[in-house]
């Protein structure tokens, strides 16, 4: 055991240390607190310290408190102070400043070996533990990292143009403390339809978000404009635009849960006719859809299991009608969940209450300002789950 030793009187300094490296121990010596100080400042190594109470310049008590209190080197160090058996007030003074333990100036050299054997135990445990914590750190910094390019990826797939022809579009995304699954997206399939969606992964964390990518990948177009939304046909037109339920029903049969794996997804999937400003929904376990027009804001609901739950399920679509200048908001539940500090929720009201407060700004505005309500109400800086919203308005033919 490499050890320090701190005693003022030569002597007794002497005669310990050469005790001591009969016993094998590598002994170093200081004269008082604050070169034994410099010393353990100097050589890393050191995590044993004898030392005696009174010394000149730093006596013992000053020499544990900045080890222990003021940690003044960056490693656990076990401190041994010398007692007497009538020092139960030094005693008292010495644990309050983080000594480890006491023995007396007189006692044999054996007693005093044993104890420096039982620190150097709890010293190599510590370390121990130290390298496991570091070990943690490391992993904990690594996941972190992982976890942000994750949500930088995530936020890379968000869509990036606001119109297509006849439609526009503006969007709300903010995620949680927690890597979320939350996926919207939009896009042209003809010059007569165009189909949006948004879907909401169970859970939090890298397998939630992996499968809202792998979905965002299997609701994209192949090379040739195909996708589960619109499939190839051998005769003109050559192409079929899908019904919204069955395109749900086809993920359902894809995405089942399989094992102790419970994970499911809810959506709005819809397709809208920009001529006529017929819209075609089917809603699988979903927040309805608000759908805003000149007076009012309706919000349309429609029963349906969430995706990947149970086999061979059926879903059905939905119909509504459009006039132009009518809006659509599809929105997950980390909005309408949202708590505030009595854990009341902000609930469907207020975000109806909103968008009628907003109704004659654009859909941006409509959105930063719920955003806005949204940070006031919830609890913290960050929300329990994602915030997002997708808003269409279809501007007629």
């Amino acid at each position: 055991m490499k050890l320090l030793i701190v005693e003022d009187a030569m002597d007794v300094r002497m005669v310990l240390a050469a005790a001591l490296r009969r016993f094998g121990h590598e002994v170093h010596q200081a004269a008082d607190g604050a070169e034994g100080l410099a010393i353990l400042k100097n050589d890393t190594s050191i995590q044993l310290v004898i030392s005696d109470w009174s010394m000149p310049v730093m006596d013992g008590f000053e020499l544990c408190r900045r080890l222990k209190q003021e940690q003044q080197v960056e490693r656990f160090v076990y401190f041994i102070m010398f007692s007497s058996n009538d020092d139960e007030e030094r005693i008292i003074a010495g644990l309050e400043v983080g000594a480890d333990d006491f023995i007396a100036k007189q006692a044999p050299k054996a007693e005093l070996n044993a104890r420096i054997r039982a620190g150097g135990r709890l010293i190599d445990l510590h370390n121990e533990l130290q390298r496991k914590q570091e070990k943690l750190e490391k992993a904990y910094a690594s996941i972190e990292n992982d976890v942000m390019l994750a949500a930088e990826m995530h936020h890379k797939l968000l869509p990036t143009v606001k119109e297509l022809p006849g439609v526009q579009f503006s969007w709300l995304a903010t995620s949680s403390a927690f890597l979320g699954g939350d996926m919207f997206d939009y896009r042209r399939l003809d010059e007569h339809h165009i189909s949006f969606y948004l879907l909401d992964v169970s859970g939090h964390g890298l397998p939630s978000a992996l499968l809202s990518f792998t979905l965002k990948h299997v609701m994209s177009p192949s090379q040739k404009g195909f996708s589960v939304m619109k499939r190839h046909l051998p005769q003109p037109p050559f192409y079929e635009i899908v019904d919204p339920a069955e395109v749900v029903a086809t993920l359902n049969d894809r995405f089942q849960s399989q094992g102790d794996n419970s994970q499911y997804f809810t959506m709005v999937n819809a397709v809208l006719n920009v001529q006529t400003g017929l819209l075609k929904l089917c809603q699988a376990g979903h927040p309805g859809p608000l759908h805003q027009t000149s007076s009012e804001v309706i919000e349309h609901t429609q029963n349906g299991f969430p995706v990947g739950m149970l086999p061979d399920l059926e879903y059905s679509s939905y119909e509504v009608q459009l006039a132009p200048g009518d809006r659509i908001y599809l929105y997950s539940d980390g909005v309408t969940e949202c708590f505030n500090a009595t854990k009341e929720e902000f609930g469907v009201s207020r975000f109806i209450q909103s968008l009628q407060q907003q109704r004659d700004s654009s859909m941006d505005t409509q959105l930063q300002s719920l955003k806005t309500q949204l940070d006031r109400w919830n609890v913290g800086p960050d929300f329990d789950d994602d915030v997002s919203i997708l808003a269409i308005e279809w501007q007629g033919q």
